[in-house]
């Protein structure tokens, strides 16, 4: 297997998936959520209708992400944090829109101001890699990874980790916090280690080392730990 590029290995752990708690147990009665969404004006409600769209995992619903984008709006202006990070996503991966980087930063902003740790994250990958035409800002970056790393957010303790290693080769400051994040079996953290152990970067080459974290990685239910198990076996 090539040298694996863990800025890539990053970008894989970061930008995947959409906050979307309530998108399979919260109202499945499709009658009363749209009750709840219009007539009560639950924000609640409306995030859920917008998840429901977004995914379409639910067989009273096509995937219309101009439908979703109109109902986390909605909860939106009534403070639901989680349909201001997903705005976010909508804008930020052009799902039924332009993708408009600053308006991403705008409602991401908006959800990282109240702890939101997704939100924090992407931020500090937006300042990160310069995406959008948004100019590359390190210190912005590690502000925001730092924010949502400090509650425990295992994809935003990847990040600074990796900025302190790659950008910084900083490689103490990155491997201790590598180090105490694996106490908590952070899956993503597990992949990166492992990378870490297979390209001989920061720490000295060692497949077996690889092999392990991977693997632990892939115990936890990260397919991409699966991926590079299997392609180093």
């Amino acid at each position: 297997m090539k040298r694996i590029l863990v800025a890539g290995l990053i970008t894989l752990a970061l930008l995947t998936g959409c906050e979307s708690s309530t998108r399979t147990s919260f109202y499945n009665d499709p009658d009363i959520l749209y009750k709840k969404a219009t007539t009560l004006n639950d924000a609640d409600a409306q995030f859920a209708l917008g998840c429901k769209y977004f995914w379409a995992d639910d067989p009273n619903y096509k995937q219309d992400y101009v439908e979703a984008r109109k109902w986390y709006e909605e909860a939106a202006k009534q403070g639901n944090v989680p349909a201001l990070n997903n705005l976010g996503i909508i804008y930020a991966q052009g799902k039924g829109v332009k993708p408009d980087y600053k308006k991403a930063i705008k409602y991401f902003e908006q959800a990282a101001q109240s702890n939101f740790p997704n939100s924090q994250r992407y931020l500090g990958y937006i300042y990160w890699q310069g995406l959008g035409g948004i100019p590359k800002d390190i210190d912005k970056a590690k502000m925001w990874f730092e924010k949502g790393a400090n509650q425990g957010d295992g994809k935003s303790i990847a990040g600074l980790a990796t900025i302190y290693i790659l950008n910084d080769k900083n490689y103490p400051a990155g491997l201790k916090l590598l180090k105490d994040a694996l106490k908590d079996n952070k899956p993503e953290v597990q992949t990166l280690m492992g990378a870490l152990y297979y390209n001989g970067t920061a720490v000295p080459k060692n497949i077996n080392e690889a092999r392990k974290y991977f693997d632990l990685a892939c115990k936890n239910g990260f397919q991409k730990g699966c991926e590079l198990l299997k392609d180093i076996k």
